[in-house]
């Protein structure tokens, strides 16, 4: 009883009164769903773009390590077969001070200029007999060689990069942080091992290279190996640390993607790319909140603005709603009837407002829609007749028939490698054509059909058919029709070309022209005559042979629209060029098959 009369006391008793309180209270919820709604969709979109930077970012410092590390290798390799160098460690030990120091002073001037300007931070050199020489720059070197000139003898490989250690040398600053590259070499001479070098990247310069790479605020580029154990970091005191306990590093082991993990209370964004090289994990550490942090000061002025639409509405709904709200009824029924699936409703319009307006463009859009289901419908199985066609066009008896009657004259002629090539030409050719892939595919893809297919048919007719391909080799990753050249080369064939009595010579040729792709085939048959080649694109092929120029013609139209399709050139005694002009699209989007260009 209490509730029912705070009830009557609070709700107005007009129905517009009512449906503006309504409104009032609906907005109030609304603005807050929409708020909250905003926020996370907002936070989620400033979240995944800042990810795919952060990729982008570790794929440029994955290149700048790359071009550091096989920088050294090009350098150590330069170093080993250096003539000075070679011939001091292929010499005998000097068994006087004298000479071993001129040994030493000729290596250092060989292998200074490695040093100079570059990142790498020392060469060491060591010779089977035990000596050891540098690039001068090194103090108190220690000899570690014998540990990888056993495991390189064993093992039977030459080279190995070494993850982060001190450095078994003194600079003028002490002991280095320092990345090492070690590869066996050998007598240029005698074929011998002779040696081993030591090329060592100071750790803190690699890091230099990367370190200012923005992936954003508070955020951090750090090297672990495959144990969780820090390779490189702008902050050295983490160095030889491990993340193997961290939430994040199971998962980025396995993936290059983002994820968001909890580290040291703080929700961060973490960023993982695989560096193979080294076998090491590039990653991007960046707090959520420095990325997100902006998006408070836009829901606040999206919030003002939302109360602002409220109260506007408000007055508006209390004017309209008597005017509206009947024939909005009226139309919501409607809609819903065709909601449910019956098209063959109408509004009836009673007004000339907007309302009624809406109406009749109600009626209109539902008209459209049941003749574009109707026409899709009608589009759908005529695609699938016409890709049917294609399809048994290229399985054809008659094509197949002809085939193994060249097979089987080879074989009369004991020609063993031309059936192995031929059967593997018609099985590639038929590979292309049934493979599982979607009938758009790669212009590469079609141009391999196509070649089987002509290589299959120079068996038959030998020398008697001649083809040239001219192709642009920019557009091969284009999408194309499944079967596009091939019925047509085929058509060129069997009405122009079989019929000569001189040799034949087709041309096909790809590439881009005013934006659209274009794909031609030219012939030097019979060609047509002018009334035969108005009818072409209007008729069927009609003696069973291939697949038609006007179902290729009508394919091309279904999936890409009527502007493009085919053209057709000829002159009687002449021949005959058939262009397909195609749109310049991306294969993203399309499920294409690679058909048997591996």
């Amino acid at each position: 009883m209490i509730l029912h009369k705070w009830k009557h006391r609070l709700l107005p008793g007009s129905i517009s009164s009512k449906i503006t309180f309504a409104y009032i209270w609906l907005f109030a919820v609304l603005l807050i769903l929409l708020a909250v709604t905003t926020y996370f969709i907002s936070s989620t979109i400033l979240i995944n773009k800042s990810i795919v930077n952060m990729e982008q970012n570790l794929r440029l410092a994955s290149e700048k390590l790359d071009m550091i590390m096989s920088e050294a290798e090009t350098f150590a390799q330069m170093a080993i077969t250096d003539a000075k160098v070679q011939e001091i460690i292929s010499k005998p030990k000097p068994n006087n001070y004298l000479a071993y120091y001129n040994d030493q002073i000729g290596m250092q001037n060989a292998l200074f200029g490695f040093t100079e300007k570059t990142l790498i931070d020392s060469v060491i050199v060591y010779d089977e007999l035990g000596g050891v020489y540098s690039s001068g720059v090194e103090r108190d070197i220690s000899d570690t060689s014998a540990l990888y000139k056993k495991k390189f003898s064993m093992a039977g490989v030459g080279s190995e990069w070494l993850d982060t250690t001190l450095s078994n040398y003194k600079r003028e600053d002490g002991y280095r942080n320092v990345i090492s590259f070690y590869q066996k070499f050998y007598s240029s001479k005698t074929g011998l091992p002779i040696g081993l070098i030591q090329l060592s990247i100071n750790e803190k310069s690699m890091n230099q290279q990367y370190r200012n790479i923005s992936i954003g605020k508070g955020g951090n580029i750090f090297i672990v190996n495959r144990k969780g154990v820090v390779i490189s970091d702008s902050n050295q005191s983490r160095i030889y640390q491990s993340v193997a306990s961290e939430p994040y590093f199971p998962w980025v082991m396995g993936h290059e993607e983002g994820d968001i993990y909890k580290v040291d209370g703080q929700k961060q964004i973490v960023v993982s790319r695989y560096f193979p090289k080294l076998d090491w994990v590039i990653l991007g550490v960046v707090p959520v909140g420095e990325v997100t942090k902006d998006n408070q000061v836009l829901i606040r002025q999206f919030s003002l603005l939302c109360l602002l639409f409220i109260a506007l509405a408000a007055a508006l709904t209390s004017i309209t709603s008597r005017s509206i709200t009947r024939p909005l009824l009226a139309l919501k029924r409607t809609m819903k009837k065709m909601k449910e699936g019956n098209l063959d409703v109408v509004f009836d319009v009673e007004t000339r407002d907007e309302i009624g307006a809406l109406g009749m463009e109600f009626n209109k859009m539902v008209n459209r829609t049941k003749l574009l289901m109707e026409q899709i419908v009608e589009d759908e199985k005529k695609l699938k007749e016409i890709e049917l066609a294609a399809l048994q066009s290229q399985i054809n008896p008659h094509f197949l028939y002809n085939t193994l009657e060249s097979i089987s004259a080879l074989a009369d002629l004991e020609r063993g490698s031309d059936i192995v090539t031929l059967v593997q030409k018609l099985a590639a050719f038929y590979r292309g054509v049934l493979s599982k892939g979607s009938p758009i595919i790669r212009v590469a893809d079609e141009l391999n059909i196509t070649r089987n297919y002509l290589d299959i048919l120079k068996v038959r007719y030998g020398d008697r058919i001649s083809s040239h391909f001219e192709v642009d080799s920019s557009v091969l990753e284009y999408p194309t029709i499944k079967l596009l050249l091939q019925p047509l080369v085929e058509n060129a064939v069997y009405h122009g070309l079989r019929f000569k009595r001189d040799k034949g010579q087709l041309d096909i040729s790809v590439y881009e022209a005013k934006g659209c792709l274009i794909l031609s085939v030219t012939d030097n048959g019979i060609g047509m005559e002018p009334e035969k080649l108005n009818d072409i694109l209007r008729q069927h092929s009609a003696d069973g042979s291939g697949f038609g120029v006007k179902s290729t013609d009508e394919r091309i139209k279904i999936y890409f629209g009527s502007a493009y399709g085919l053209q057709i050139s000829s002159e009687y005694g002449i021949g005959t060029t058939v262009t397909a002009v195609l749109p310049l699209l991306d294969m993203e989007g399309f499920t294409h098959d690679s058909g048997d260009s591996r």
